[in-house]
Order: C-alpha cells, then sequence, then structure tokens
C-alpha cells in the first residue's frame, strides 16, 4: 500500500512507491521520458542500490529507515540560467518543511542550515542531500528529477559526517517517514510555486537567511592551502563568494572544501 499522498495542490500528491529499486532518480528520468507524468509526481524508495549523490558521488542509506524521494518538476518559461534558482528553492523547501514538522511535533525548531551549494545539515553534520538532474529540449527547459534522501531513522553513519532526526531527537520510537514527506513536498511546493513566478529576490534573501556559516569567519581550504574567510553570497550561477583578507574570490563546486571541527 503506497501510504505517500501530500496534502498539496500538485507536489507529491500522487507518487509510486517501490520497496527496492536502483535509483529514484534513474527510475523518475527514465519513466518522466516515457509517460505523460503530471507536474510535482513523486517516487519513493524504501531502499535504493544505486543511489546518487552529487559530482558523481553514491547516496548510502539503511533500508527502510530513511526518505528516498524524487519529484518531477516541469518549470514552465523558465531558462537555463536559472538552474541553480530551482536548488536554492528546493533546499529552502525542504528546511521550510523540516521546521514545519518539527515546530508541530518537537514544538521547537531544529537547528537546520543549508551548506553551500544545496546541502541540509544539523548541527554541523549532514542530515540531507539533494541533487537534481536536468531535461532540455530544444533548447526549452523541459523536466527535472529532483533527488532528495534525509536521514530519519538510521543512527550509525560509519566514516561519514552525517546525522539524522532520530539521532537528534533521540527517541526510541521511530520517526514517521511519510510525515516527513508530507512536510518536505508542502515545503518545496511553496518555494517552488515563487520559483516558477520568478522572485528571484525572495529566493535569494530566504537562501542567504538560512546559509551555514553566511558573513562568520571559519576555516577553509582551497589550492592554496588552509585559511580563514567569510561567507559573503551564493550568485545565481551557484558561485560562492568568500572574503579573505579584504578581498573577494569565486569559488565553483569543487574549488572549496569546509573544515570542520571534530566530532
Amino acid at each position: 500500500m503506497n501510504k505517500y499522498q501530500a496534502p498539496t495542490r500538485f507536489v507529491g500528491k500522487n507518487s509510486k512507491y517501490h520497496e527496492t529499486c536502483a535509483s529514484t532518480n534513474s527510475l523518475g528520468f527514465q519513466e518522466a521520458l516515457e509517460y505523460q507524468l503530471p507536474d510535482g509526481f513523486a517516487w519513493i524508495a524504501g531502499h535504493q542500490t544505486e543511489g546518487k549523490g552529487q559530482r558523481g558521488n553514491k547516496w548510502v542509506a539503511q533500508p527502510n529507515e530513511n526518505l528516498l524521494v524524487s519529484y518531477l518538476l516541469k518549470p514552465k518559461d523558465q531558462q537555463a540560467i536559472h538552474q541553480f534558482y530551482l536548488s536554492k528553492a528546493i533546499s529552502i523547501g525542504i528546511l521550510e518543511g523540516l521546521q514545519k514538522w518539527a515546530k508541530n511535533t518537537l514544538l521547537e525548531e531544529l537547528p537546520i542550515k543549508i551548506k553551500w551549494p544545496n546541502d541540509i545539515y544539523l548541527e554541523e553534520q549532514k542530515i540531507a542531500g539533494i541533487l537534481i538532474e536536468n531535461n532540455f529540449q530544444a533548447g526549452k527547459w523541459n523536466f527535472s528529477i529532483v533527488g532528495i534522501g534525509i536521514n530519519i531513522n538510521q543512527t550509525e553513519f560509519p566514516d561519514l559526517r552525517a546525522t539524522s532526526l532520530k539521532k537528534y531527537v533521540q527517541d526510541p520510537q521511530a520517526i514517521a517517514i511519510e510525515e516527513i514527506y508530507q512536510a518536505i513536498s508542502q515545503g518545496i511546493e511553496t518555494q517552488y510555486q515563487q520559483f516558477q513566478e520568478k522572485q528571484f529576490a525572495a529566493l535569494d534573501l530566504a537562501y542567504h537567511a538560512h546559509l551555514f556559516q553566511h558573513l562568520e569567519e571559519a576555516l577553509y581550504q582551497d589550492a592554496s592551502g588552509t585559511f580563514r574567510g567569510k561567507i559573503i553570497e551564493v550568485n545565481a550561477q551557484g558561485l560562492l563568494c568568500l572574503e579573505r583578507n579584504n578581498e573577494h574570490k569565486w569559488y565553483d563546486l569543487k574549488e572549496l572544501c569546509f573544515i570542520f571541527k571534530e566530532i
């Protein structure tokens, strides 16, 4: 029985659940090309055998303990140059969805932030990741498959700087994964609508308000070595601006590493 149906207008309202699949993103991309599926359709898996992470990495999760979902989104009248604004909208939506769940369930907010470019961190440890794969046809944005992994009930993360909701809450009872699905579907729908309406200034404002280490002195590493710097902004192309020795320098993905304290 598929218990994943979000109380939304369209994001996550219709879904398909698989006990096991290779990757919800791969499955979603294939079916989006083959079938006429509605905007906001979702694929959920209990377990992925070939889960995808960013930049060719794998997303590894224990079976049936976390939320593994991919959404089909169909940006209308959007241009390829706006791809990172979709990423910003999704990360804000996940964060705000998790906060809504926490306030309703735990009666408090979570100490969560968006770590550039779009990971969600809880107390300086990764709790959620996003992988967006786009399809363009004849120069037009046809659709996007938005893959999301959220650590919910898993408590062991060997060799990873990661945590989960259950680990943070420290409750022996399992957290209902479908509740998190409903909450983030609602959050994503709100922010996705802002993206569709080209409210980029509002997305920028919210993204930077939630950005990990924004305007804070911290340790980083680039090709020249380790140094102290301050994140100033993340622009429309997803490049990060750091202030270092009173000078600004822009970084692309893989050009900069965050240096964390030991945990």
